[in-house]
Parts: structure tokens; C-alpha cells; sequence
């Protein structure tokens, strides 16, 4: 068993490294673009702003219809084309451009849009939900194909001019519609150069599939059917990622949406790691075999340890971090704390559910998904209305504990299933891991105080930057010895 762990495991650190490091880094640009806009604008545009990115969120996943996840499983298995994956995109194409143009016929459509506060974005909207849908395209493929070094370009590239547009934008005095087009040509831009280097002249963007009986071949309509398994998941899901903001800007003034949108924004800078890492692990997990299992475990470990600490640190370092955007919203960083279970599953779930995904279990997920909204809405709409954005934290945070209970439970059994020994525990490593996390998280609050008291420092940005990189650059590297050693 450790054999074929270490076997499987070979070279996957490398890979796993240098693509979290780029997704960090293209969070990181995420994240100051998404402050430099809530800087710019008031909380009610910012509210605004965040409302209809939501809604891009859910078309962008919806119009998908689980393709590029269910080719993404034929990529793996060596079962797909360079044609097939360039018909699968073109399919794509066609569906979301017709969306595109519904999104811009809204308004003559329902003309209730039209009293709208969100009506003159719509334009923005429609182009974004392109441009996203197109870098959407490669992030969930490239994996797959094991393109690492093209991924690393599109994972940088795409923030990196995001966040030189937005700021151009500022410059100009440009308001929320403007914020949304600079993301729009963002996308637009790094999805054709990924493109161009994808076709490379001697290039192919999958590897051909030897001759032999056809059924062995992945086709178009093999990959629309399993797509549509993980569309009715990925739609439940994306559309519990953004209830939230919608029920707490129906009961409450579009103001009160934006800190809770930006704690959202921390969530995905959180999560950022944990999703690369799955995206590249998981394919390696469904053809591990009978070290599956093992393998799952340990990677597992290793999200929720390093999750762990990164999460306490921010919470920690949340007035700093909330301070940084403005000084409205430096009492909303209370938020952090209440959300430290949130940040933590929600980083960690995309493990169990890609793997799944993976294995062809995706049919399992639908009723995990179902019960999840149902959780989430129905907490929503009892506790928003008296405990604002609290109450979605309370919604949120029950519904994702019962979503990574449940497919932490399929995937072990399924896993379990073809596993010819015992798979290691990890729950003393996890003791270990959560100890170790709450000393970072106190060595933070420790750098902070003295950076204060000693230094006499008490900007905001330094505090965090210093503070923060510590903790993280010393957490970061016990949390590496858990996938250095593979698990006995």
C-alpha cells in the first residue's frame, strides 16, 4: 500500500506546488481588485456590483451544463480527442452566446427590469457572463489534460490585467458598470492567448486515443449525458454560494450586502489553494486504485490542517484586513470570526465532491446538493430578515456541514470499496494540525501587538502583510511535511 501511494503520489507535489502558488498569487490580485472596487464605490454600488456578479456566478455555471466537468473525466481516463474537447467548446460557445443576448433583451422582455436598480448593468452582465465562462472553460479542463504550466498562465494572467484594468477604470473615474467591463475584457483577453497556445502548431490539446473498439472512446454525446448528472449539482450549489446575498438585499438595503459579499471574497481567497489542489489531485485519486483511498486521506488531512490556520489567521487579523478597504467597513470584521466553519468547509469540500465527479459518482451528489439549498434557503429566509447578514453566516455555515459530511461519507466508501488494505487514520494528525493552527493564529495576534507597542506600527497594511506573512510562511511549512510523507 505505501508503494503504490508513494507511486501515485510522485511528482504530484510539484504540480500541487507551483499551481497553488499561482492560484495565492492570482487570489491575492483577486482580492485587491475586489477592495480597490469596494473603495471605489459606494457601499449601496458595491452592493450592487456583488449582487450581479452573483448572478454571473449562477449563469456562468448553469450555461455550463456539466460539460466541462464530464470531458474533464473523459480527459483523465484517456478517453477523449483534441477534436472532441474543441467540440465541446464550441458547444459551449453557441449556448452562451444565446444567454448573452437574452441577458441584453431583459429589459424589452420584463419590463419590470426597467425600475431595476441592477437594469443598467445588464449590458456589463452579458458580456461578463461570456468572458467568464470562456476562463470557467479552462480551468476546469487544463487539469485534466495536465497542461500545468498553461494553467499557471491563465490562473495569473487572468486577475493580473483584471486588476490593471479595474485600476485604469479608477483613474478614470469610472463606476460600477466600468469595474464589471474591466473584468469582461480581462477574460476575454487571456481566454484567446490560452486558446492560440492550447492549438499550438504541434500541440495537440488532448492526446489521441489509441485505435480500438470504439465504445472505448469518449463522444459528444457520452460527455452531454454525464454532463447533465453534475449540471443539476453544479447549478444547486453555485446558486447556495449566492442566496445569501440576494435574500439579505431583498429584506435590507443594498449596503448591507457589501461586507458580507467582501467576507465572501475572503472565503474564495481562503478556498483558493484547496480548489487548485483538488482540480489536480482529484484525477489522480480515480486512478489510484487500491491506494485511492490512501491517497484521499491524505490530501484531505492536509486541507483541512493548512485551511485551518490560514482561516484563524485572517480571522485574527480581520479588523486590519476589513480596515484596509475603508474605515466603514472596520466593524464589520466581526463577520470573520462568526464565519471561521464556513471558510473551513467551504475550502475543503471540493476535495470529496471533484473526486466523486471523477470516479462517476456524480448522480450521488444531486439529493446532497438538493437538501443543501433547501438547508440554506430555508435558514436564509428565517434569519436574515432579523439577524442580517448573521443570519446568512448561520444558514450557510449548518448547510455546508451537512454538503462536506455527506460527500466525505461516499467518497470514503467508495474509495474504501477497492482498497485491498486498511487506509491509515489521520485523526491524530488532525489533532496535531488543529493545535499548530491555533499557534499561528496566536502568533499573528502576538506580531500584531508587537509591531504595535514596540514599533509604534499600526497601519493597517503593514500590520497584515507582516503578521499575516509569518504566520503564513510558518504554518505553510509544517503543513507540507503531511504530503512529503506519504501516510503509513
Amino acid at each position: 500500500m505505501t508503494d503504490a501511494l508513494e507511486h501515485h503520489s510522485r511528482g504530484l507535489g510539484r504540480a500541487v506546488g507551483g499551481s497553488v502558488v499561482a492560484r495565492v498569487l492570482a487570489m491575492a490580485a483577486s482580492s485587491i481588485t475586489a477592495f480597490i472596487v469596494a473603495a471605489s464605490l459606494t457601499q449601496s454600488d458595491y452592493g450592487a456590483y456583488a449582487i450581479v456578479f452573483g448572478i454571473q456566478v449562477v449563469l456562468v455555471m448553469a450555461l455550463d451544463l456539466g460539460m466541462t466537468s464530464a470531458l474533464a473525466r473523459y480527459v483523465a481516463q484517456g478517453r477523449a480527442t483534441t477534436r472532441l474537447v474543441l467540440r465541446v467548446a464550441a458547444v459551449r460557445l453557441v449556448i452562451i452566446a444565446g444567454a448573452a443576448l437574452v441577458v441584453l433583451a431583459a429589459p424589452e422582455v420584463v419590463p419590470a427590469v426597467d425600475r431595476s436598480k441592477l437594469a443598467f448593468l445588464l449590458p456589463a452582465l452579458a458580456a461578463l457572463v461570456v468572458a467568464q465562462s470562456l476562463v470557467a472553460f479552462f480551468f476546469g479542463v487544463l487539469p485534466s489534460l495536465r497542461r500545468i504550466r498553461l494553467l499557471l498562465l491563465v490562473t495569473i494572467a487572468q486577475p493580473v490585467l483584471e486588476l490593471v484594468l479595474v485600476l485604469r477604470a479608477r483613474a478614470d473615474g469610472g463606476g460600477a458598470e466600468e469595474m464589471v467591463l474591466a473584468t469582461t475584457y480581462a477574460g476575454l483577453v487571456v481566454s484567446a492567448i490560452a486558446w492560440v497556445l492550447l492549438l499550438a502548431p504541434g500541440r495537440a490539446a488532448s492526446r489521441d486515443v489509441p485505435d480500438g473498439p470504439v465504445e472505448e472512446r469518449a463522444g459528444l454525446g457520452m460527455v452531454v449525458r454525464y454532463g447533465r448528472e453534475i449540471f443539476v449539482v453544479s447549478l444547486l450549489i453555485a446558486v447556495v454560494g449566492q442566496v445569501d446575498q440576494f435574500v439579505i438585499g431583498w429584506f435590507h438595503p443594498l449596503a448591507e450586502v457589501a461586507p458580507y459579499a467582501l467576507a465572501i471574497k475572503v472565503a474564495a481567497l481562503l478556498a483558493a489553494p484547496a480548489i487548485t489542489i483538488a482540480g489536480i489531485v482529484a484525477p489522480r485519486i480515480a486512478g489510484a486504485g487500491p491506494a485511492a483511498q490512501a491517497l484521499y486521506r491524505q490530501w484531505i488531512a492536509f486541507l483541512l490542517v493548512f485551511t485551518l490556520g490560514a482561516t484563524l489567521t485572517v480571522a485574527v487579523l480581520g479588523e486590519q484586513l476589513f480596515g484596509v478597504i475603508g474605515e466603514a467597513y472596520r466593524d464589520d470584521a466581526t463577520l470573520l470570526w462568526w464565519m471561521v466553519p464556513f471558510f473551513l468547509l467551504s475550502a475543503v469540500a471540493p476535495l470529496p465532491s471533484i473526486t466523486l465527479n471523477q470516479t462517476g459518482h456524480a448522480a450521488s451528489r444531486r439529493r446532497i446538493a438538493a437538501v443543501t439549498l433547501a438547508i440554506n434557503a430555508t435558514l436564509d429566509l428565517a434569519l436574515v430578515p432579523w439577524l442580517g447578514a448573521y443570519g446568512a453566516v448561520a444558514g450557510t455555515t449548518l448547510a455546508f456541514i451537512y454538503y462536506f459530511a455527506r460527500h466525505d461519507i461516499l467518497v470514503e466508501r467508495a474509495l474504501g470499496e477497492q482498497a485491498t488494505s486498511p487506509a491509515p487514520t489521520i485523526r491524530w494528525l488532525l489533532v496535531q494540525g488543529a493545535g499548530v493552527s491555533i499557534l499561528v493564529a496566536l502568533v499573528a495576534a502576538a506580531t500584531r501587538g508587537r509591531l504595535d507597542r514596540w514599533l509604534g506600527i499600526t497601519d493597517d497594511l503593514t500590520v497584515l502583510l507582516v503578521a499575516g506573512g509569518i504566520a503564513a510562511v510558518a504554518h505553510t511549512a509544517w503543513s507540507v511535511q503531511i504530503v512529503r510523507r506519504p501516510l503509513r
